[in-house]
């Protein structure tokens, strides 16, 4: 008598062997894979074990064969269930009509391009996990948490496609853009569109006072809506969601808040700025905020006087890392391990606060940074914190991340 159909699959569903394994057994035992078929598999299989074990430790230590073993296993298990859909018989040929260690150079490859893809919305962040790294842990990783990761890594990177050509459309190319969250490009592009109040380009701190302005005294002009009507009909039909995504976060947060005669412009501004993008900040800008200073200090501040977004700057530049007042969770892990690669430095930041501070401010800056600094360098180079999320707990305490 047959097994039922419901059967089979409460079976599969329970079976919690790697898909390769379930793939050869369902190959021999269906007679696709024959002995000498086997036969290679297992001698391919002991030379990948080696390779591998080499790769990430050594041969001769038995915990590294065992750790390799359950490596390889996974890396073909990945290629195998990705390819096949989960087909058992498409599986088994696959076995059998290509060598084993095809199909563990597959799921390496496949890891290799997960790596490559953006952890998140930055765009032109310098550091990245080390490869060697990355593969380290996700060759011991399921399918599923591959299949998660990619899905929001290719978010990620139609995110970043859309605001590179939003961009673009304003006369800034992809070279000009760094260290920036997309979704603040994108913001800004919509918010120029919308206002209407002077040239389509990214503005900087007085254009966005002034599309507030012109905001809160006449609401979103009629011209400002035909205007992002006609961009929205030339974007790219892929990129509408994302676009879509970020205007209704300004229909419904932002310019409720515009409207609010309450809330003070000085106040609405600080409140914004941090979600568009700006052009760099130039002496024109310096009365918008109280470090009125020379205009490298208001671009490397970014016109901020806040302890956090100070604190932000004074750390990417401590770790060697270009000045940003709010860090992604990517740029902050990238803070981190580059400070424990290449130190922690107090002086450059001195140097800075003595050079190009406001003169009223350098006593108060110095002293902030001299508090933070030690502190700031016993939690980031804390080589026991293996997962960095006591690193990160003490910047999202201190500094700004989002």
């Amino acid at each position: 008598m047959s097994e039922p159909v419901a059967d089979r699959q409460q079976l599969t569903l329970f079976d919690q062997r790697p898909f390769f394994e379930r793939a050869l057994v369902h190959g021999v035992g269906s007679g696709v894979i024959d002995r000498h078929r086997l036969a290679s598999i297992v001698n391919d299989g002991a030379k990948g074990l080696v390779q591998i074990a080499d790769f990430f430790g050594t041969r001769y230590l038995r915990p590294n064969i065992e750790e390799a073993r359950t490596r390889i296993v996974n890396l073909v298990s990945l290629f195998l269930e990705e390819n096949s859909g989960g087909d058992l018989d498409l599986a088994a040929r696959s076995l059998r009509d290509n060598s084993f260690l095809s199909h563990s150079r597959g799921g390496s490859e496949m890891l290799k391009k997960l790596w490559a893809m953006p952890e998140d919305s930055s765009y032109g962040i310098l550091v990245k996990q080390p490869q060697k790294e990355f593969l380290a842990e996700w060759s011991l990783r399921s399918l599923p948490d591959y299949r998660q990761a990619l899905a929001k890594r290719q978010g990620h990177q139609l995110s970043i496609t859309v605001a590179l050509w939003l961009a673009e459309r304003l006369g800034v190319a992809a070279a000009e853009l760094s260290t920036v969250a997309v979704e603040s490009v994108i913001r800004s592009v919509l918010l120029v569109h919308l206002s209407c109040s002077g040239p389509l380009a990214i503005p900087t701190a007085g254009d966005l006072l002034q599309m507030l302005e012109a905001i809160r005294k006449h609401g979103v002009p009629g011209k400002g809506r035909k205007l992002l009507a006609r961009l929205l009909q030339e974007l790219p039909k892929s990129y509408l969601p994302v676009v879509q995504h970020e205007l209704q976060r300004i229909e419904s947060e932002d310019l409720p808040r515009i409207a609010d005669h309450s809330r003070p412009l000085a106040q609405l501004l600080q409140e914004l700025e941090p979600l568009y993008h700006l052009r760099d900040f130039g002496p024109e800008d310096a009365g918008l905020f109280d470090a009125a200073a020379c205009a490298d200090w208001q671009r490397i501040t970014a016109g901020k006087t806040d302890d956090s977004s100070l604190l932000t700057v004074f750390a990417c530049l401590a770790a060697d890392m270009p000045a940003q007042t709010v860090l992604s969770k990517t740029a902050a892990r990238a803070l981190i391990r580059k400070a424990r690669r290449d130190g922690f430095k107090r002086l450059p930041v001195l140097g800075l606060i003595r050079a190009l501070a406001p003169y009223a401010l350098q006593d108060d800056l110095e002293t902030l940074w001299k508090d933070f600094f030690p502190d700031a360098q016993t939690a980031l180079l804390d080589a026991a914190d293996t997962t960095l999320a006591d690193a990160i707990d003490f910047l999202r305490e201190n500094c700004n991340l989002v």
